[in-house]
């Protein structure tokens, strides 16, 4: 899938039709290397090459 940016915000993902439940759920997969919140307590940020390797491992469970 062509993304707009390289690392995007939750938000924006769900704005392509990602689900934002299912992201906010695998940011706090022990172990995840895709996201990281930002400083003073902001939104989390999602490098969506990771998450989309992520995803497909996931999915093959």
């Amino acid at each position: 899938m062509e993304y707009q940016k390289p690392v995007m915000s939750i938000a924006e993902l769900g704005a392509m039709g990602f689900s934002v439940r299912d992201m906010k759920n695998d940011v706090h997969v022990p172990g995840q290397k895709f996201a990281w919140k930002t400083s003073g307590g902001g939104k989390w940020m999602i490098d969506v090459r990771e998450y989309e390797k992520f995803r497909n491992r996931r999915r093959r469970r």
